[in-house]
């Protein structure tokens, strides 16, 4: 089944899980100029310096190793690297492989742009080449982000608020976007970000997500290039209000999604030979909470195709 067909089986469960379909209100008019968010992202969240370094041969996560193989790729083709950031004392772990659009420095520069408290919420982030199926990135529960092409700052503000949906306003309800207090502030508002906003109230948040952000770390916000921004402001205001400093630049990382099994790459017995030193990848700063995850919510996986705005 191709990846594009899975996503559209999940569909009533995603519809489920996001207690309505987001489909009442139009998209703002005019509509917002997705050029000027990128380039005003790109401008105002700063690269976060990093080290990296390879795994020993053979070994993969397993959730990289899961993807590849159920979609026709050869885990043997990913390069596995820990990327360590000055703001994190534990590593994330990024799966690319060889005929990804990406490069193992877009990987590691646009990632490390995003606030930390944003990133705390992804597991592994990995780089696929492009799977004929339309979808430019993938969030799929825990925590795991896949793009198909090179990752632009406003895919990764919409992965990632998936993460924090999920993950981060748990106390509230999860996702946050299923809950009395996200629709009563989307029913007070005339209009929604963007077209794909109305697939339903979780991809909502993801769109509104990439303006909440914006909003924050770009001077002036988003009243400079949206005329219209009171027709959406409860959203972004609301994503910005219940998140508080895990959209904000700066600080360090205090919470984590503990990282997939370290599996092999290959079934084979020659294939277990031939491994090198299997990778550590516990986290060793015991200041670190590791967030547990919901088993109901396994197999969830939400999907952003390409020029959905």
């Amino acid at each position: 089944m191709s990846m594009k067909a899975k996503i559209l089986a999940l569909a009533g469960a995603i519809a489920t899980v996001s207690a309505a379909v987001a489909d009442d209100k139009p998209t703002i008019n005019p509509r917002t100029n997705y050029d000027q968010v990128e380039q005003g992202l790109r401008d105002h969240l700063n690269p976060m310096h990093s080290t990296w370094d390879y795994w020993g041969a053979g070994w993969i996560p397993k959730a990289c190793k899961d993807f590849a193989t159920g979609h026709g790729l050869s885990p043997f083709d990913f390069t596995v690297f820990n990327v360590h950031y000055d703001d994190c004392s534990e590593p994330w772990i990024f799966c690319r492989h060889k005929s990804s659009h990406a490069s193992e420095i877009d990987m590691i520069d646009i990632f490390g742009r995003m606030p930390v408290h944003m990133r705390s919420y992804v597991r592994q982030f990995m780089a696929t080449p492009g799977l004929n199926d339309g979808i430019a990135g993938l969030w799929m529960y825990p925590g795991d982000v896949l793009v198909e092409d090179r990752p632009t700052a406003q895919l990764l503000a919409h992965e990632f608020s998936h993460g924090l949906d999920y993950m981060a306003l748990q106390q509230y309800g999860s996702p946050f976007s299923g809950t009395d207090i996200w629709n009563s502030n989307y029913a007070q508002d005339s209009a929604v970000p963007t077209d794909y906003s109305r697939t339903n109230f979780v991809e909502d948040f993801a769109e509104v997500g990439v303006i909440g952000l914006y909003d924050k770390v770009v001077p002036g916000g988003i009243g400079n290039i949206q005329p219209n921004w009171n027709a959406i402001f409860h959203q972004y205001a609301t994503y910005q209000g219940y998140l508080g400093d895990n959209i904000l630049p700066g600080g360090s990382c205090r919470n984590r999604i503990g990282n997939s099994e370290t599996v092999p790459m290959g079934n084979s017995a020659k294939a277990r030979r031939d491994l090198g030193p299997k990778p550590d990848t516990s986290f060793k700063n015991s200041t670190i909470n590791v967030i547990e995850p919901d088993a109901k919510f396994e197999g969830v996986v939400h999907s952003h195709f390409h020029h959905t705005h």
